[in-house]
């Protein structure tokens, strides 16, 4: 079976290939009729999908994080393409390239070695120490690599977690050597433990929260490696031990965003902040990429934002009208799942 990516489909074409099920809702119609709701994905984008008829038979043939052979025809709903989905079934594994569903980030190799060069500057030995207890775990490291920044709002893709912390921090030191009064090897290793806990939240090939993840989050389950960490070195500083449990458990800046604690030190407010600078930058910068390339001037309605963003360049807008008149159009269902799921609180704060 030859794949056919989402980011090629065209209103009217008939599709038979494998995608991700990302989101699965059995619903019903004003008339109680019932329907399936899905989103599909695969590593070019990710697409909404409907099953009218037989929805609760085919509700009972996959769950989320499935590779599914999906029949159905491209529709537009709302401006936005939509699937119409005859049917979905499990996909054999013979089917599909896993390298197809599932985007990569790039030069991943070169990320993991910035990251090591940010690690080298550390001066302070019961960090440095501390830091290498980190990048010599084989087995952390190789899910560190593979992991995945978020579920769906930002660097949702295999190594979008290392390239997410490189980010955070690269822009992490910078602000030091602009703010002298930081401790920069403290900083340094805090950013690139930050979201050390995902390596556990997240299953980076389903895209998927593990049960783990899902009881616990990934602030909670980094707090606990790094503390096992610090066991393994005899008298490890307990003010220095202070200081990176406080970035880990603090990072989310606020309590509204499911911070246990709130940024208290300089270095901590440092990584809060880069950390909300690159994950939206991100995210934005994704939206924009995916629906620039259909020549529309605004996004779709980002619910968890409540806005939509301007994607097209200046230069092309043809006039005042054309911006306006689409600015102020009705909100699409796009992005519209995240808020949904109140359930999994994780999806909204995925820094």
């Amino acid at each position: 079976m030859d794949k056919k990516f989402i980011a090629d489909f065209k209103v009217n074409e008939k599709i038979d290939s494998v995608f991700i099920l990302r989101k699965k809702n059995l619903k019903l119609t004003k008339y109680d009729k019932p329907y399936l709701e899905m989103t599909f994905a695969d590593k070019t984008g990710k697409i909404e999908g409907r099953l009218w008829d037989s929805a609760e038979k085919f509700n009972e043939s996959a769950v989320t994080g499935d590779f599914i052979h999906v029949r159905g025809t491209v529709d537009k709903f709302r401006e936005e393409k939509q699937l119409k989905v005859d049917s979905i079934a499990k996909a054999d594994e013979r089917a599909f390239q896993y390298e197809d569903m599932v985007r990569v980030a790039e030069e991943r190799d070169k990320c993991y070695d910035n990251i090591l060069d940010c690690l080298g500057n550390i001066k302070d030995p019961w960090i440095l120490k501390l830091s290498r207890l980190f990048t010599d775990d084989e087995k952390l490291m190789s899910s560190f690599k593979d992991g995945i920044g978020g579920k769906s709002w930002h660097n949702a893709y295999i190594g979008g977690l290392m390239e997410h912390t490189y980010e955070v921090m690269y822009i992490s030191g910078q602000m030091c050597d602009l703010c002298r009064e930081a401790d920069k090897d403290i900083t340094l290793l805090g950013a690139f433990i930050h979201d050390i806990g995902k390596v556990l939240e997240l299953d980076a090939k389903k895209l998927e929260y593990t049960v783990e993840g899902g009881l616990l989050g990934h602030i909670t389950i980094g707090y606990r490696i790094l503390t096992e960490k610090i066991r393994e070195i005899k008298d490890f500083p307990y003010d220095l031990r202070l200081r990176l449990e406080h970035i880990i458990l603090s990072h989310h800046g606020e309590y509204e965003q499911q911070s246990p604690v709130l940024p208290k030190t300089l270095e901590a407010t440092i990584i809060y902040h880069a950390d909300e600078l690159v994950s939206q930058a991100n995210a934005i910068k994704e939206i924009q990429v995916r629906e620039r390339e259909e020549g529309k001037l605004w996004s779709s309605y980002v619910s968890i934002k409540r806005r939509k963003y301007f994607i097209k360049a200046p230069e092309i807008v043809s006039s005042k009208e054309e911006i306006s008149a689409e600015a102020k159009e009705p909100p699409s269902d796009e992005y519209e799942s995240l808020p949904e799921e109140k359930n999994e609180p994780n999806d909204l704060f995925e820094m």
